[in-house]
């Protein structure tokens, strides 16, 4: 059987700027002392109105562009070149020998470098000239996956995938075809977005942000908090510790931002990423739900997990921690997951489902994760679902004892 195995992670967020530092800070959610820490911060401007919202921003320092290509210069690009920097050893060892024609890369995005077509705008309005530097191919949906090619030689496959929310984590799904096509040996593949006035107020429009934080689940959630950040993985059929095992995808298409009320698309997608991987329900140890922290989002989620696993499987939202990293989010939430998987997460914790202190008691039951210790953490499933109905589910586990099972009908 093919595997998909995840040599290696980077990642950038506002709970860390690498593995270490997003682990322990996600996972101290579990000691009471820590567990009122906050990862998201207030920013003034990215509203018009001059309103302040939380977000989940990057303030570690990032990597400087000023000898790559002017093209290339934007703040999408260091948060991807500060997570391809952390993976670049594990990179170098794994293409030894191997073709730069052989070597793909994927990535998801939703805005991709927007941001500098915003304060080229604004310099446009003031001068009346575009700034001299700026380039329009910053901005294209391509541009970090061709940076990041750049940047490593990769010939192969080389393309961005743009499906709002679900973007990234079809970034994975894509990987893993492409391996099994044998069209690469190597894929470099996850997701990066940054913060910009275009889906803050975009989201502020569709009455979507919380006043505050955001309440994953909760009573009084209100909104998202946008946030920003890049996760990259190694891709290849060698053998690692951590394989994606299996991808579900579904598109229920029922309405262009609303999502479908009973979450039929969502347990669609959870079922056939089970069905793929050939186990069931009981054996997974952890979901991580897409869990935005809206009214509709929350409550068809529930009603979907609860469809799925009952009260067996813990489950929770991150977004508290990262915010909503939209075309990242799929890949940032994998990648929380596989650091909850690895050799790194020595006390088989998992995170909290954060939010302001209570489960909204009438949403559809399931296991809400409360920052538990495990007995056994080997396999777990990370939901992404997008507008327009694009939804996915993606079941990382560890190679070493990988569990074997039947089909879940």
């Amino acid at each position: 059987m093919l595997t998909s195995s995840l040599h290696d992670l980077g990642i950038i967020c506002s709970l860390g700027k690498d593995k270490l530092s997003v682990l322990t800070n996600l996972i101290a959610s579990t000691n009471a002392e820590q567990s009122n820490a906050e990862f998201l911060s207030l920013n003034s401007n990215l509203l018009v109105d001059g309103q302040a919202l939380y977000v989940g921003q990057v303030n570690a320092e990032l990597p400087c562009l000023a000898n790559e290509k002017e093209h290339f210069d934007s703040r999408n690009n260091q948060l991807a070149l500060a997570a391809l920097t952390q993976i670049m050893p594990t990179i170098t060892a794994l293409k030894t020998q191997i073709k730069s024609a052989r070597i793909a890369v994927v990535i998801g995005t939703s805005t991709s470098g927007i941001l500098e077509g915003e304060q080229a705008r604004k310099s446009h309005l003031a001068s009346g000239v575009m700034p001299i530097d700026f380039h329009y191919s910053s901005q294209e949906m391509i541009a970090p996956a061709d940076f990041i090619a750049s940047k490593l030689d990769a010939q192969g496959p080389v393309y961005s995938i743009s499906t709002a929310c679900s973007s990234s984590a079809k970034a994975l799904s894509s990987a893993k075809m492409i391996l099994e096509c044998d069209l690469a040996d190597i894929v470099i593949c996850g997701g990066v977005d940054t913060l910009s006035q275009l889906p803050c107020n975009g989201f502020k429009s569709l009455e979507s942000t919380a006043q505050t934080y955001c309440n994953p689940f909760g009573s009084e959630r209100d909104g998202i908090n946008l946030g920003e950040g890049a996760a990259l993985f190694v891709m290849s059929q060698k053998p690692a510790d951590i394989e994606l095992l299996s991808v579900g995808e579904s598109s229920d298409a029922y309405h262009v931002s609303a999502p479908e009320p009973n979450g039929v698309g969502a347990l669609a997608a959870m079922k056939k990423a089970l069905n793929s991987a050939n186990i069931d329900v009981q054996q997974l140890d952890y979901l991580n739900l897409h869990g935005t922290g809206t009214p509709k989002n929350d409550d068809m989620e529930a009603k979907a997990v609860a469809a799925f696993c009952q009260q067996s499987v813990s489950a929770g939202s991150t977004k508290r921690f990262t915010g909503h990293t939209l075309g990242a989010a799929g890949a940032i939430e994998a990648g929380l997951t596989w650091l909850l998987l690895s050799d790194l997460n020595t006390n088989l914790l998992i995170p909290a489902n954060k939010n302001n202190g209570d489960i909204d008691p009438t949403l559809s039951k399931f296991k809400v994760s409360s920052g538990e210790k495990l007995d056994n953490l080997s396999l777990c499933l990370s939901n992404s679902f997008a507008f327009g109905g694009s939804n996915i589910s993606l079941i990382l586990g560890k190679r070493v004892g990988k569990v074997l099972g039947k089909n879940c009908e």
